[in-house]
């Protein structure tokens, strides 16, 4: 699997957040003419998508009639529509409004209800957030945008905010190896974590945020054109 460096978003919470910036960066990065439209339409992002919803699907009992799902920095919903299938309603949050635009214009293409599927955009992520207002989720997804975000510890404490009790948190990202950074140097401005993440890292992030239980397993490989080895995926649970 040739895999592309997916969409990526900064939030932060009710407590004081030093983003030193990256959040910004992303949301116009993201906002930039033409980028938002680039990647979701990049070569091996729709494959990557499939087999991390796939990796998703054994490791949490989804049901096509009654799990609800918030898709955390959904970009342009290549997660989401992989998910649909196989749950209730899903909300998609952004930071970027260009990528909510792709989001809900596809949805609409599709003849698909907001009622089934919707993103908003939320300039930053907290507690209570207004466009969020008294929704809760039996899952919260978020693929490949950890390693854009300034305080994973932060953002998986707000998070578990918008989780029904006994909920999951499901993340998918790059786990960190040998072979240095995975992302670019020309995208360190908006990459705080640009070689991934390991267990540990992970782990101390969820329990962090109260979880009961966590998991992390490896789910797929794939390659950048930049780096010369494979790259892991994982895929961390965290329990309510």
């Amino acid at each position: 699997m040739t895999v592309v460096h997916s969409q990526g978003h900064c939030s932060d919470s009710h407590h004081e957040v030093h983003h030193d910036g990256f959040e910004e960066a992303n949301r116009d990065f993201f906002n930039t003419p033409g980028v938002a439209e680039r990647h979701a339409e990049l070569s091996g992002a729709a494959e990557c998508a499939r087999r991390l919803v796939a990796a998703m699907l054994k490791a949490y009992p989804f049901n096509e009639e009654k799990t609800s799902v918030m898709d955390f920095a959904c970009g342009a919903g290549l997660i989401s529509r992989e998910l649909a299938p196989h749950s209730g309603p899903i909300v998609g949050v952004d930071i970027s409004q260009r990528m909510v635009d792709l989001y809900n214009l596809s949805v609409h293409n599709q003849g698909i209800s907001p009622d089934e599927m919707k993103a908003v955009c939320v300039s930053a992520m907290k507690e209570n957030e207004e466009k969020l207002e008294g929704m809760t989720f039996d899952v919260i997804v978020c693929a490949n945008a950890y390693h854009h975000l300034a305080s994973i510890e932060d953002v998986t404490k707000v998070l578990a905010t918008y989780l029904k009790p006994e909920g999951s948190l499901l993340v998918a990202d790059f786990i960190k190896g040998h072979s240095g950074d995975i992302i670019p140097n020309n995208a360190e401005h908006i990459v705080p974590h640009r070689g991934g993440f390991t267990e540990d890292e992970i782990y101390n992030a969820f329990s962090g945020a109260g979880f009961r239980s966590f998991s992390f397993a490896e789910v797929a490989k794939g390659k950048f054109k930049h780096v010369d080895q494979p790259i892991a995926f994982f895929l961390a649970r965290g329990d309510k």
